[in-house]
């Protein structure tokens, strides 16, 4: 890999970060590694993965009669050319109506499993909104609205998740306590600190939080919630609703859960690749306010010693969006712009480029996976006409950055979904052929 530019590196290192997390290979060697004892008498695939994971399936032993298959995938992730699989696609990062649909035939999928039977789960994020079966008597409208003030509040997936799972019968444990059989979980992990009961809104994990967590979430934007809503979380809060499965429930037994791989398994696979080239590379995580994650990365970046070296980061920021409409972008688009914003004015004779990477392919609004920069990018985004202050107060960064060719990181849909990357490297100007 070494040789061309420092962007050119910086492309190819986030190629090599998506091929790292392939979920098709991760599923495989895990089944592999079980052998041919494995019986699995029915298979599940939910989320962004659920195709690519679905083809690592194949490595299951052969048993006499093939396995039940279901695969729940958004609208726009690439569709399964394999017979044997029922398909059914859903809404992101929003549900709809077919996520209702898909709902509802996973509850009757999951009620046909007999005692003793094993089911293989493939989970990948982008579940929580593809797959939805509605608590109580809420209406899609009402989760709707709930979940759009969420998003745009720029809350931790985590605090969006103990509200989702709150309002759902599916997440939080509720699709296994819907089903008899063992269940075999394999996840493959788009949050921070990898958390099953986070991880698709954990459908098959026990959870933590509770109605009055889920509650106090949603104090802040109390104006922009329905109120059959918190009336749902409140009576939950008061004890008058079942929770949702937590630690230490019997159910949990029939559960085996396996983490098959994380933005820390891009990560990693970058940083070897950056040691091998001979940069010195410090590893982290990834979070806060996507502006402000810019500014700190070109800063702890400046600050390593050395005159070759990078910082890697994984994990996933947050975007705030003030009320007005929004542009085109997601949280690696502003990453991106925010970064370009900070790197003018580096030591001469130094070379300077940041990435940030959406692994799944699709940054937000952007159909972009994000943005490669360097310390030119915001003089040219200036002299292309453009006003690039103005799109990261609008969140419009994904069309600032079109206009300065090779800014934006175009990948296509990956068909995995590890959360984000963003990185730096510096090494001396004109150092091409030496990484």
């Amino acid at each position: 890999m070494s040789g061309g530019t420092l962007p050119e590196l910086a492309r190819r290192l986030a190629a090599l970060a998506v091929s790292a997390a392939d979920p098709e290979r991760l599923v495989r060697d895990a089944l592999v590694r079980r052998g041919t004892a494995l019986r699995v008498d029915a298979v599940l695939a939910v989320g962004k993965a659920a195709t690519a994971m679905a083809r690592g399936a194949r490595a299951l032993p052969p048993i006499p009669l093939r396995p039940r298959r279901l695969l729940v995938r958004p609208h726009t992730s690439a569709v399964l050319l394999e017979l044997g699989w029922e398909q059914l696609t859903g809404g992101h990062p929003l549900p709809d109506r077919p996520s209702l649909a898909a709902g509802a035939r996973l509850d009757r999928w999951l009620g046909e499993a007999e005692d003793g039977q094993t089911l293989l789960a493939l989970i990948s994020g982008g579940s929580s909104a593809c797959i939805e079966l509605l608590a109580a008597d809420l209406t899609l409208d009402e989760l709707v609205a709930t979940q759009r003030a969420l998003l745009a509040a720029g809350l931790p997936i985590g605090k969006v998740n103990a509200v989702r799972k709150h309002l759902s019968a599916l997440k939080g444990g509720g699709a296994l306590r819907r089903t008899r059989g063992r269940i075999l979980a394999f996840l493959l992990s788009d949050v921070p600190d990898d958390d099953p009961s986070v991880i698709g809104s954990g459908l098959f994990a026990a959870d933590p939080t509770t109605f009055f967590e889920a509650l106090t979430a949603l104090r802040p934007l109390l104006s922009r919630i329905p109120e059959k809503v918190l009336r749902l979380l409140e009576a939950g809060a008061r004890g008058e609703l079942p929770e949702t499965v937590k630690p230490g429930d019997p159910e949990l037994a029939r559960v085996e859960t396996v983490l098959l791989g994380s933005g820390r398994t891009a990560r990693s696979a970058v940083a070897a690749e950056l040691q091998r080239l001979g940069f010195a590379v410090e590893e982290g995580a990834l979070g806060g306010e996507a502006v402000e994650a810019a500014a700190d990365l070109v800063a702890r970046g400046r600050a390593l010693p050395g005159e070759r070296v990078a910082l890697v980061l994984s994990g996933e920021t947050t975007v705030t969006l003030a009320g007005g409409p929004a542009g085109r972008g997601g949280r690696c688009t502003e990453l991106a712009l925010a970064a370009a914003r900070a790197l003018p004015g580096a030591t001469p004779g130094v070379e300077e480029v940041v990435v940030a990477l959406a692994t799944d392919g699709a940054d937000g609004s952007s159909r972009s996976a994000g943005g490669v920069v360097d310390g030119r990018t915001w003089e040219a985004l200036l002299q292309s006409r453009s006003d690039p202050q103005a799109a990261l107060a609008q969140h419009d960064s994904a069309t600032a950055l079109r206009a300065v060719s090779g800014a934006l990181l175009e990948t296509g849909i990956t068909s995995t979904n590890v959360g984000d990357l963003a990185f730096y490297l510096r090494r001396p100007a004109g150092a091409a052929g030496l990484g």
